[in-house]
């Protein structure tokens, strides 16, 4: 066999192993291909380890990858690859709250891709900086416009995730049952697809969804779930968002010394791997949680801390809700 042919056959292996969650194998293809003499292989290659890291939380590492794949870019004027991998160092920063840097990244590869799945995936992330920073028509528009460009070009995954964060942005807006018809929408793509951590993320997702609607027993089961899939895929974010939401549900229906032990857990998680938002939304849940029973120290404690990520990562709308809570505590003083 033609090397060049086997290295992309190498690829296309790893890129199946990855979306049925079976991140070692995918690695290990993808690093048979490094072996190949083809710049544009080389480069693939490595964006696509990048790629396995970050989907594992492993971002120093992802990032190596990516920097060393875009040397490759541009070096040899590959502009395609640069576009994906600039979308891939975007998201490490997103990952870490660094959304100026994440925002510059993604119009870099913007202007670079000529690709209808590269634009969409593009558009998807800055819906989700977007709907972070309260910019919520903003994120819309990003998000339908994504789900066309992946209907247009066929890619079920990316029509998939855009459905997820249009029922992410639903729920932010209280609009529940347009939630529940996004992630009901999603899920029957990703059945298709068959992306495990995918699927685990709309588990977490809509277990969201049933605490908003006091089904508390049904969120702490679809967290069960998911904890399970990101515990055999590695991914530790993914885990502390699982566990934020178990713990945020235990805590609601009284069990609230458990449902705090889930909620630190998510924090020490999130501070581990860098994830400021993960760390801001668990330290705000163990602060209501706290101040639910009486504790208005640890309440004040967790609430601080909560004001102060989400300052930093210019969530202002959630700032405002830790800044409410912590006159509510003041006024009891």
């Amino acid at each position: 066999m033609d090397p060049l042919m086997q290295s992309r056959d190498d690829i296309r292996a790893g890129e199946a192993a990855e979306l049925r969650g079976e991140l070692a194998e995918a690695a290990q293809a993808y690093a048979s291909a490094l072996a190949d003499a083809a710049p544009e292989v080389i480069g693939d290659a490595r964006y696509h380890l990048g790629r396995v890291f970050w989907r594992q939380s492993k971002y120093d590492d992802a990032a190596r990858e990516f920097e060393s794949a875009r040397s490759i870019a541009l070096q040899h004027d590959l502009s395609e690859l640069r576009a994906r991998v600039e979308n891939g160092l975007g998201a490490i920063h997103y990952s870490r709250g660094e959304y100026t840097q994440a925002k510059a990244c993604y119009a870099v590869a913007l202007e670079l891709s000529g690709d209808l799945i590269q634009r969409g995936r593009v558009l998807l992330n800055l819906g989700a900086i977007a709907n972070i920073e309260g910019e919520f028509e903003s994120a819309r528009v990003h998000y339908t416009r994504s789900r066309a460009m992946s209907q247009q070009a066929g890619y079920v995954i990316g029509e998939a995730m855009a459905l997820h964060n249009l029922g992410m942005l639903s729920a932010d807006e209280a609009r529940w049952d347009d939630a529940e018809d996004a992630y009901r929408q999603c899920v029957q793509l990703l059945e298709q697809s068959g992306d495990r951590q995918m699927m685990a993320a709309v588990l977490v997702n809509r277990s969201e969804l049933s605490c908003a609607r006091e089904r508390f027993d049904e969120a702490i089961a679809g967290c069960d779930l998911a904890l399970s899939m990101f515990a055999d895929l590695g991914d530790e974010t993914g885990r502390g968002e699982a566990l934020r939401w178990k713990g945020r549900a235990l805590s609601a229906i009284g069990r609230r010394p458990e449902g705090e032990r889930f909620l630190q857990d998510s924090v020490r998680i999130a501070k581990r791997m860098g994830v400021r938002l993960l760390e801001a939304e668990s330290s705000l849940d163990l602060g209501l949680s706290c101040a639910d029973r009486g504790d208005g120290t640890q309440a004040k404690r967790w609430l601080s801390r909560a004001l102060e990520l989400f300052e930093s990562l210019g969530a202002q709308r959630d700032a405002e809700a830790v800044r409410v809570a912590l006159s509510a505590w003041a006024s009891r003083d």
